[in-house]
């Protein structure tokens, strides 16, 4: 017999996906035309699934929905907190944790990252990404993907090809920041599982225990590779910014050492 509780948040979710304008994403909707609506093509494309794997959960069919996908939708169509919940709730999925005090980035924060020309964007005290511009998505494509996170990524096999010199530019100073943050908040259950997450990655157990530089990313300029804008890998500073009275989200600017350097 039908849910009746799920039925009637797959038809939230259809208005919510409904209401979600194609121009409003910041990299490029997969399918084609000119709506000013998300399809439920246009969902599982950009969500990485079947057609029908999305369209079972709009009508609200008892299904395994990995939370991967759920964090997807939920960024995908900019849900808030009560949204999100609702919808990781009716999908059998217990909320991730928030940190106390947690809200969205405002709209004023979101205009500053969508007008920047370099590789940009916003994520929170978990590392978890909220919101990427345009520029971002062309050059790290990784950072449109459902439930992308900074530290989960920069373990990656993937990552340690774009950030050069990895194992003694990068490793480091990030370990050491995950070990300090982790220290400083052990009730926030979302870091905890990025935590385990990274040192799970080949070859992190060997570095955690000695990982304690702490100097800032932005201290010099390291090596990263994008094909698009070069043969060789870029010299660029990680800077992080923030309002002075938001403590959960770093706002990060990939800043090219050369001026001379453009992202296209």
């Amino acid at each position: 017999m039908p849910d009746p509780r799920r039925e009637d948040l797959g038809r939230m979710l259809r208005a919510w996906r409904m209401a979600r304008d194609p121009r409003d994403l910041p990299g490029p909707v997969p399918s084609r035309g000119h709506r000013s609506y998300l399809t439920q093509l246009d969902m599982a494309l950009l969500l990485g699934v079947s057609e029908r794997w999305y369209r079972a959960l709009e009508r609200g069919e008892d299904r395994a929905y990995a939370p991967e996908l759920i964090a997807g939708v939920v960024r995908v169509l900019a849900l808030g907190p009560a949204e999100a919940d609702a919808l990781y709730r009716g999908a059998g999925l217990r909320p991730p944790a928030r940190p106390a005090g947690s809200a969205p980035p405002d709209e004023a924060m979101l205009d500053l990252l969508h007008q920047q020309r370099r590789v940009s964007w916003i994520c929170d005290r978990a590392w978890d990404v909220v919101a990427a511009n345009t520029v971002a998505a062309r050059h790290c494509p990784w950072l449109m993907h459902p439930g992308a996170n900074v530290m989960t990524w920069a373990f990656s096999p993937e990552a340690r090809y774009q950030l050069r010199e990895w194992e003694t530019r990068w490793a480091g100073p990030l370990l050491g920041r995950l070990r300090l943050a982790w220290q400083r908040r052990p009730e926030d259950e979302r870091l905890t599982d990025v935590v385990e997450a990274v040192r799970a990655e080949p070859g992190v157990a060997a570095l955690w225990d000695t990982a304690t530089d702490l100097t800032p990313l932005g201290a010099e300029p390291r090596p990263v590779y994008f094909p698009l804008v070069a043969p060789d890998p870029v010299d660029v500073r990680v800077m992080a910014y923030g309002r002075c009275d938001d403590t959960a989200h770093r706002w990060i600017v990939l800043t090219p050492a050369d001026p001379a350097v453009t992202f296209p």
